[in-house]
Protein backbone atom coordinates (compact mmCIF):
# COMPACT_ATOMS: atom_id res chain seq x y z
CA UNK A 1 0.00 0.00 0.00
CA UNK A 2 1.66 3.29 -0.99
CA UNK A 3 1.97 6.65 1.51
CA UNK A 4 -0.91 8.21 -0.32
CA UNK A 5 -3.13 5.16 -0.06
CA UNK A 6 -2.34 4.79 3.54
CA UNK A 7 -2.92 8.21 4.43
CA UNK A 8 -6.27 8.72 2.54
CA UNK A 9 -6.96 5.20 4.54
CA UNK A 10 -5.89 6.41 7.94
CA UNK A 11 -7.84 10.12 7.57
CA UNK A 12 -10.87 7.62 6.71
CA UNK A 13 -10.78 6.32 10.03
CA UNK A 14 -10.61 9.33 12.03
CA UNK A 15 -13.59 10.74 10.84
CA UNK A 16 -15.58 7.59 11.18
CA UNK A 17 -14.56 6.81 14.83
CA UNK A 18 -17.39 7.17 17.10
CA UNK A 19 -15.13 8.69 19.33
CA UNK A 20 -13.16 11.47 17.34
CA UNK A 21 -15.56 14.30 18.90
CA UNK A 22 -13.92 13.83 22.37
CA UNK A 23 -10.53 12.93 21.44
CA UNK A 24 -7.17 14.29 22.82
CA UNK A 25 -4.22 15.51 21.20
CA UNK A 26 -1.28 14.46 23.00
CA UNK A 27 2.14 16.37 21.78
CA UNK A 28 5.33 15.13 22.55
CA UNK A 29 8.32 14.89 21.03
CA UNK A 30 12.48 14.32 21.91
CA UNK A 31 14.30 11.33 20.86
CA UNK A 32 14.82 10.17 17.08
CA UNK A 33 16.07 6.98 18.31
CA UNK A 34 12.63 5.02 19.21
CA UNK A 35 10.45 7.62 16.25
CA UNK A 36 10.39 4.09 13.68
CA UNK A 37 8.48 1.92 16.35
CA UNK A 38 6.41 4.95 17.68
CA UNK A 39 5.02 6.56 14.57
CA UNK A 40 6.09 4.28 11.75
CA UNK A 41 8.00 4.72 8.65
CA UNK A 42 5.81 7.42 7.16
CA UNK A 43 8.15 9.95 7.79
CA UNK A 44 11.00 8.49 5.75
CA UNK A 45 8.96 8.80 2.37
CA UNK A 46 9.26 12.56 2.44
CA UNK A 47 12.36 14.31 1.23
CA UNK A 48 13.86 16.42 3.24
CA UNK A 49 13.07 14.11 6.14
CA UNK A 50 10.25 14.96 8.57
CA UNK A 51 10.85 15.82 11.72
CA UNK A 52 6.96 15.51 12.59
CA UNK A 53 4.51 12.58 12.86
CA UNK A 54 0.79 13.84 13.50
CA UNK A 55 -2.59 12.98 13.03
CA UNK A 56 -4.08 15.75 15.06
CA UNK A 57 -3.21 19.05 12.24
CA UNK A 58 -0.56 20.13 14.00
CA UNK A 59 2.07 22.09 11.57
CA UNK A 60 5.48 21.43 11.32
CA UNK A 61 6.65 25.15 10.10
CA UNK A 62 5.76 27.46 6.92
CA UNK A 63 7.89 25.69 4.23
CA UNK A 64 8.38 22.27 7.09
CA UNK A 65 7.24 18.91 5.78
CA UNK A 66 5.67 16.42 8.08
CA UNK A 67 4.02 13.01 7.71
CA UNK A 68 1.35 11.30 9.41
CA UNK A 69 1.36 8.34 12.11
CA UNK A 70 2.18 5.22 10.19
CA UNK A 71 -0.12 2.30 10.04
CA UNK A 72 0.05 -0.11 12.68
CA UNK A 73 3.17 1.88 14.40
CA UNK A 74 2.79 2.39 18.62
CA UNK A 75 0.91 5.41 18.54
CA UNK A 76 -1.15 4.64 15.41
CA UNK A 77 -2.61 1.49 17.47
CA UNK A 78 -2.80 3.98 20.74
CA UNK A 79 -5.28 5.87 18.27
CA UNK A 80 -7.56 2.94 17.21
CA UNK A 81 -7.40 2.04 21.00
CA UNK A 82 -8.40 5.04 22.75
CA UNK A 83 -9.42 7.62 20.11
CA UNK A 84 -6.75 10.37 21.30
CA UNK A 85 -3.95 10.95 18.84
CA UNK A 86 -0.08 11.63 19.87
CA UNK A 87 2.06 13.62 17.73
CA UNK A 88 5.39 13.42 17.95
CA UNK A 89 8.16 15.74 17.07
CA UNK A 90 12.63 14.25 16.73
CA UNK A 91 14.05 17.49 18.25
CA UNK A 92 16.18 14.35 19.74
CA UNK A 93 16.85 13.61 23.48
CA UNK A 94 18.53 16.45 24.61
CA UNK A 95 15.64 19.32 23.10
CA UNK A 96 13.23 16.96 24.07
CA UNK A 97 14.27 17.25 27.71
CA UNK A 98 15.07 20.80 27.37
CA UNK A 99 11.14 21.49 26.17
CA UNK A 100 9.54 19.65 28.72
CA UNK A 101 11.61 20.67 31.78
CA UNK A 102 10.81 24.19 30.50
CA UNK A 103 14.33 25.51 29.31
CA UNK A 104 13.83 29.31 28.59
CA UNK A 105 13.72 29.50 24.55
CA UNK A 106 12.30 26.10 24.42
CA UNK A 107 8.06 26.56 24.31
CA UNK A 108 6.39 23.03 22.67
CA UNK A 109 4.61 25.81 20.84
CA UNK A 110 8.07 26.36 18.27
CA UNK A 111 8.00 25.39 15.18
CA UNK A 112 9.32 21.10 14.89
CA UNK A 113 10.29 22.08 11.24
CA UNK A 114 12.68 19.18 9.08
CA UNK A 115 15.65 17.75 8.46
CA UNK A 116 16.42 20.39 6.06
CA UNK A 117 20.41 20.99 6.14
CA UNK A 118 21.31 23.54 8.55
CA UNK A 119 17.93 23.78 10.08
CA UNK A 120 17.09 22.80 14.20
CA UNK A 121 13.57 21.76 15.44
CA UNK A 122 12.73 25.26 17.85
CA UNK A 123 9.81 22.96 19.98
CA UNK A 124 7.23 20.18 18.89
CA UNK A 125 4.60 22.33 16.75
CA UNK A 126 2.22 22.34 19.65
CA UNK A 127 -0.55 24.91 20.21
CA UNK A 128 0.54 25.74 23.73
CA UNK A 129 4.36 26.54 25.23
CA UNK A 130 4.07 22.84 27.87
CA UNK A 131 4.26 19.77 26.29
CA UNK A 132 2.40 16.66 27.35
CA UNK A 133 5.12 14.00 27.02
CA UNK A 134 8.99 13.97 26.04
CA UNK A 135 11.40 10.97 25.02
CA UNK A 136 14.45 10.77 25.89
CA UNK A 137 17.11 7.84 25.40
CA UNK A 138 19.47 9.75 27.82
CA UNK A 139 18.02 9.91 31.50
CA UNK A 140 17.62 12.84 33.48
CA UNK A 141 20.90 14.32 34.89
CA UNK A 142 20.88 16.67 37.94
CA UNK A 143 21.16 19.87 35.97
CA UNK A 144 18.14 18.79 34.03
CA UNK A 145 16.57 19.11 37.62
CA UNK A 146 17.10 22.29 38.08
CA UNK A 147 16.12 23.03 34.41
CA UNK A 148 12.87 22.01 35.52
CA UNK A 149 12.63 23.98 39.31
CA UNK A 150 13.29 26.88 37.28
CA UNK A 151 10.94 25.92 34.16
CA UNK A 152 7.82 24.04 34.40
CA UNK A 153 8.09 22.77 38.05
CA UNK A 154 5.64 25.94 38.67
CA UNK A 155 2.83 24.73 36.19
CA UNK A 156 3.33 20.52 36.42
CA UNK A 157 4.84 20.32 39.97
CA UNK A 158 6.94 16.86 40.12
CA UNK A 159 8.61 14.48 37.16
CA UNK A 160 8.04 11.03 35.56
CA UNK A 161 10.33 9.21 33.63
CA UNK A 162 10.20 4.97 33.08
CA UNK A 163 12.31 3.32 30.36
CA UNK A 164 9.88 2.48 27.76
CA UNK A 165 11.77 0.45 24.95
CA UNK A 166 15.34 -1.41 24.22
CA UNK A 167 16.34 -0.12 21.17
CA UNK A 168 19.93 -1.79 19.52
CA UNK A 169 22.56 0.80 17.88
CA UNK A 170 24.25 -0.23 14.48
CA UNK A 171 27.32 1.04 12.91
CA UNK A 172 26.23 1.73 9.04
CA UNK A 173 29.08 1.61 6.76
CA UNK A 174 29.48 2.81 3.11
CA UNK A 175 32.65 1.20 2.02
CA UNK A 176 33.58 -0.33 -1.62
CA UNK A 177 36.88 -2.37 -3.04
CA UNK A 178 39.06 -1.60 -5.51
CA UNK A 179 36.50 -2.82 -7.95
CA UNK A 180 33.80 0.01 -7.23
CA UNK A 181 31.74 -3.02 -5.36
CA UNK A 182 30.13 -2.35 -2.19
CA UNK A 183 31.57 -4.74 1.00
CA UNK A 184 28.78 -5.88 2.83
CA UNK A 185 30.95 -8.22 5.04
CA UNK A 186 32.30 -5.75 7.52
CA UNK A 187 33.03 -7.98 10.60
CA UNK A 188 34.48 -5.97 13.58
CA UNK A 189 36.42 -6.53 16.55
CA UNK A 190 35.76 -4.55 19.79
CA UNK A 191 39.39 -3.18 19.28
CA UNK A 192 38.59 -2.16 15.87
CA UNK A 193 35.66 -0.19 16.85
CA UNK A 194 37.69 1.15 19.48
CA UNK A 195 40.62 2.00 16.84
CA UNK A 196 37.63 3.66 14.21
CA UNK A 197 35.72 5.53 16.33
CA UNK A 198 38.91 6.73 18.54
CA UNK A 199 40.75 8.19 14.79
CA UNK A 200 43.54 5.75 15.31
CA UNK A 201 42.38 3.82 12.23
CA UNK A 202 42.96 6.10 8.95
CA UNK A 203 41.90 3.68 6.18
CA UNK A 204 39.55 1.13 5.88
CA UNK A 205 42.93 -1.89 5.69
CA UNK A 206 44.09 -0.60 9.19
CA UNK A 207 40.91 -2.53 10.38
CA UNK A 208 40.93 -5.72 8.11
CA UNK A 209 38.39 -4.28 5.05
CA UNK A 210 39.85 -4.70 1.87
CA UNK A 211 39.47 -1.10 1.19
CA UNK A 212 42.25 1.61 0.36
CA UNK A 213 39.01 4.09 1.17
CA UNK A 214 39.87 5.98 3.97
CA UNK A 215 37.57 5.77 6.57
CA UNK A 216 35.28 9.02 6.94
CA UNK A 217 33.65 9.37 10.10
CA UNK A 218 29.84 10.95 10.49
CA UNK A 219 29.68 12.94 12.80
CA UNK A 220 26.76 13.67 14.47
CA UNK A 221 26.17 17.32 15.91
CA UNK A 222 22.67 17.92 18.12
CA UNK A 223 22.84 16.13 21.51
CA UNK A 224 21.37 12.80 21.41
CA UNK A 225 19.97 9.85 23.67
CA UNK A 226 21.49 7.55 20.82
CA UNK A 227 25.10 9.31 21.58
CA UNK A 228 24.62 8.76 24.88
CA UNK A 229 24.22 5.29 24.87
CA UNK A 230 27.16 4.66 21.76
CA UNK A 231 29.91 6.43 23.93
CA UNK A 232 28.82 4.76 26.88
CA UNK A 233 29.91 1.65 24.83
CA UNK A 234 33.38 3.19 23.87
CA UNK A 235 33.58 4.16 27.52
CA UNK A 236 32.99 0.87 28.88
CA UNK A 237 34.92 -1.08 26.13
CA UNK A 238 37.87 1.04 24.83
CA UNK A 239 39.30 2.95 27.86
CA UNK A 240 41.97 1.50 29.84
CA UNK A 241 42.20 -1.46 27.58
CA UNK A 242 45.70 -3.17 26.36
CA UNK A 243 47.44 -1.31 24.02
CA UNK A 244 45.04 1.96 24.72
CA UNK A 245 45.15 5.07 26.26
CA UNK A 246 41.63 6.39 24.69
CA UNK A 247 39.77 8.38 26.88
CA UNK A 248 35.61 8.60 25.86
CA UNK A 249 33.77 10.07 28.07
CA UNK A 250 29.96 9.25 28.13
CA UNK A 251 27.60 12.38 26.82
CA UNK A 252 25.08 13.32 24.17
CA UNK A 253 27.41 15.39 23.01
CA UNK A 254 29.84 13.06 20.31
CA UNK A 255 32.35 16.23 19.65
CA UNK A 256 32.33 16.43 24.10
CA UNK A 257 33.11 12.64 24.24
CA UNK A 258 36.43 12.22 22.93
CA UNK A 259 38.24 15.42 22.67
CA UNK A 260 41.49 14.41 21.19
CA UNK A 261 39.45 11.98 17.92
CA UNK A 262 41.72 13.25 14.81
CA UNK A 263 39.61 11.71 12.04
CA UNK A 264 41.29 11.24 8.66
CA UNK A 265 37.73 12.59 7.30
CA UNK A 266 34.78 13.80 8.43
CA UNK A 267 31.30 15.13 7.73
CA UNK A 268 28.50 16.13 10.13
CA UNK A 269 24.81 15.30 10.20
CA UNK A 270 21.76 15.63 12.40
CA UNK A 271 19.77 13.07 14.10
CA UNK A 272 19.56 9.30 13.76
CA UNK A 273 17.69 9.56 10.04
CA UNK A 274 20.58 12.30 9.18
CA UNK A 275 23.16 10.24 9.84
CA UNK A 276 22.17 7.31 7.88
CA UNK A 277 21.50 9.35 5.04
CA UNK A 278 25.06 11.01 5.33
CA UNK A 279 26.63 7.84 5.22
CA UNK A 280 24.84 6.65 2.48
CA UNK A 281 26.16 9.88 0.67
CA UNK A 282 29.59 9.12 1.13
CA UNK A 283 32.09 6.56 0.12
CA UNK A 284 34.04 5.37 2.91
CA UNK A 285 31.98 6.53 5.80
CA UNK A 286 31.05 5.10 9.20
CA UNK A 287 28.44 6.22 11.96
CA UNK A 288 26.18 5.07 14.54
CA UNK A 289 22.39 4.59 14.48
CA UNK A 290 19.28 3.25 15.87
CA UNK A 291 19.45 0.10 14.13
CA UNK A 292 16.22 0.46 12.75
CA UNK A 293 17.08 3.43 10.86
CA UNK A 294 19.84 1.61 9.25
CA UNK A 295 17.81 -1.60 7.97
CA UNK A 296 14.83 0.57 6.73
CA UNK A 297 17.43 2.74 4.47
CA UNK A 298 18.90 -1.04 3.22
CA UNK A 299 22.28 0.42 4.50
CA UNK A 300 25.18 -2.37 4.84
CA UNK A 301 26.11 -2.17 8.70
CA UNK A 302 28.99 -3.96 10.33
CA UNK A 303 28.73 -6.60 12.98
CA UNK A 304 30.42 -6.59 15.71
CA UNK A 305 32.57 -9.86 16.99
CA UNK A 306 30.14 -11.16 14.89
CA UNK A 307 27.21 -9.93 16.58
CA UNK A 308 24.66 -9.33 14.14
CA UNK A 309 21.99 -6.55 15.43
CA UNK A 310 19.50 -7.97 13.12
CA UNK A 311 18.96 -11.50 15.33
CA UNK A 312 19.76 -9.89 18.22
CA UNK A 313 16.32 -11.06 20.64
CA UNK A 314 17.42 -8.91 23.57
CA UNK A 315 18.64 -6.05 25.56
CA UNK A 316 19.00 -7.80 29.08
CA UNK A 317 17.91 -5.20 31.42
CA UNK A 318 15.98 -6.83 34.57
CA UNK A 319 14.21 -5.26 37.44
CA UNK A 320 17.21 -5.42 39.50
CA UNK A 321 18.80 -2.76 36.99
CA UNK A 322 15.64 0.06 38.00
CA UNK A 323 16.87 2.83 40.19
CA UNK A 324 14.25 4.54 42.08
CA UNK A 325 14.64 8.32 42.55
CA UNK A 326 18.11 8.82 40.83
CA UNK A 327 19.55 10.75 37.99
CA UNK A 328 22.92 10.79 36.81
CA UNK A 329 25.62 12.55 37.65
CA UNK A 330 29.28 13.87 36.14
CA UNK A 331 31.18 10.97 34.19
CA UNK A 332 33.50 9.34 36.37
CA UNK A 333 36.93 10.75 35.02
CA UNK A 334 38.17 7.39 35.36
CA UNK A 335 36.03 5.17 33.77
CA UNK A 336 34.02 7.65 31.25
CA UNK A 337 30.74 5.80 32.50
CA UNK A 338 27.97 8.46 34.18
CA UNK A 339 27.76 8.45 38.09
CA UNK A 340 24.37 8.60 39.98
CA UNK A 341 23.24 10.44 42.07
CA UNK A 342 20.01 10.45 44.42
CA UNK A 343 16.93 12.51 43.71
CA UNK A 344 16.39 13.40 47.63
CA UNK A 345 19.98 14.84 47.45
CA UNK A 346 18.96 17.50 45.10
CA UNK A 347 15.24 18.27 46.55
CA UNK A 348 13.62 15.73 48.88
CA UNK A 349 9.88 16.45 48.18
CA UNK A 350 11.04 15.57 44.31
CA UNK A 351 11.00 11.90 45.75
CA UNK A 352 8.32 10.46 45.12
CA UNK A 353 8.66 7.28 43.48
CA UNK A 354 8.22 8.36 40.36
CA UNK A 355 11.26 8.96 38.58
CA UNK A 356 13.52 5.26 38.13
CA UNK A 357 16.22 4.93 35.41
CA UNK A 358 18.06 2.18 33.99
CA UNK A 359 21.42 1.35 36.03
CA UNK A 360 23.84 2.94 33.76
CA UNK A 361 26.16 -0.20 33.65
CA UNK A 362 23.36 -2.53 32.59
CA UNK A 363 22.89 -0.76 29.25
CA UNK A 364 26.04 -2.46 28.01
CA UNK A 365 25.00 -5.91 28.50
CA UNK A 366 22.64 -8.29 25.54
CA UNK A 367 22.97 -10.20 22.87
CA UNK A 368 24.78 -7.44 20.71
CA UNK A 369 26.56 -4.84 22.46
CA UNK A 370 25.58 -1.37 21.67
CA UNK A 371 21.87 -0.57 22.94
CA UNK A 372 19.67 1.61 24.55
CA UNK A 373 16.77 2.38 26.39
CA UNK A 374 14.57 4.90 25.35
CA UNK A 375 12.72 6.53 28.53
CA UNK A 376 9.20 8.22 28.40
CA UNK A 377 8.51 11.98 30.57
CA UNK A 378 5.83 13.64 31.63
CA UNK A 379 4.48 15.50 34.69
CA UNK A 380 3.19 13.97 37.85
CA UNK A 381 0.29 16.90 38.22
CA UNK A 382 -2.12 19.10 36.21
CA UNK A 383 -1.56 16.88 33.13
CA UNK A 384 -4.12 17.88 30.26
CA UNK A 385 -5.33 14.68 30.18
CA UNK A 386 -3.65 12.05 32.38
CA UNK A 387 -5.69 9.38 31.64
CA UNK A 388 -4.52 9.98 27.44
CA UNK A 389 -1.13 9.79 28.94
CA UNK A 390 -1.17 7.08 31.03
CA UNK A 391 -2.86 4.86 28.52
CA UNK A 392 -0.27 6.34 25.41
CA UNK A 393 2.77 5.00 28.13
CA UNK A 394 1.51 2.21 28.63
CA UNK A 395 0.89 1.11 24.73
CA UNK A 396 4.44 2.12 24.13
CA UNK A 397 5.81 -0.07 27.32
CA UNK A 398 3.27 -2.99 26.96
CA UNK A 399 1.20 -2.91 23.82
CA UNK A 400 0.68 -5.52 21.63
CA UNK A 401 1.98 -3.85 18.18
CA UNK A 402 4.65 -5.46 16.57
CA UNK A 403 7.79 -3.86 16.55
CA UNK A 404 10.06 -3.04 13.66
CA UNK A 405 13.56 -4.97 13.77
CA UNK A 406 15.99 -3.15 16.13
CA UNK A 407 13.56 -2.82 18.41
CA UNK A 408 12.65 -4.93 21.65
CA UNK A 409 10.39 -4.44 24.69
CA UNK A 410 11.78 -4.13 28.03
CA UNK A 411 11.34 -7.27 30.47
CA UNK A 412 7.98 -7.93 32.45
CA UNK A 413 9.58 -6.76 35.47
CA UNK A 414 10.49 -3.51 34.46
CA UNK A 415 6.75 -3.00 32.30
CA UNK A 416 5.28 -3.78 35.93
CA UNK A 417 6.92 -1.80 37.53
CA UNK A 418 6.66 0.96 35.04
CA UNK A 419 3.00 0.71 34.76
CA UNK A 420 2.87 0.95 38.58
CA UNK A 421 4.56 4.36 38.14
CA UNK A 422 2.00 5.37 35.60
CA UNK A 423 -0.86 4.72 37.33
CA UNK A 424 0.38 6.02 40.70
CA UNK A 425 2.40 9.24 39.64
CA UNK A 426 0.29 10.47 36.71
CA UNK A 427 -2.67 13.17 37.72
Amino acid sequence: MNAMIKKAALAAAIASAPFAASATDLVGGGASLPALAYVGADFTLTSPQARLSTNAGLDAGAGYLESFVGIGSIFDEYELNTGNTASYCQTGSGTGRRVLLGAPGWPASGDCRDYTTGVTPAGFSGLNALPDFAGSDAPLNADDIATFQNGHEAARDNLVQVPALGALIGLPVNVEDSSGNSITNVNLTTEQVCDIFSGDARVWTDVGVSSSDPITMVVRIDESGTIFATTQYFAANCNGQDNYNDAFVTSEDFTDSYGPSDYNSSVTASGNGGVVAAVAANSGSIGFANFANVDEAGLAYALIEGHDPATASSVGYATGDLLPDTVLGAADPSTGLPTTQSLASIDPTLAEGCLTVINPAAQLEGDYPIAAVTNLLTYTDNNVDPAATRDLFKEVISGSSALPVGFARLASGIQTASENIIDTCIN
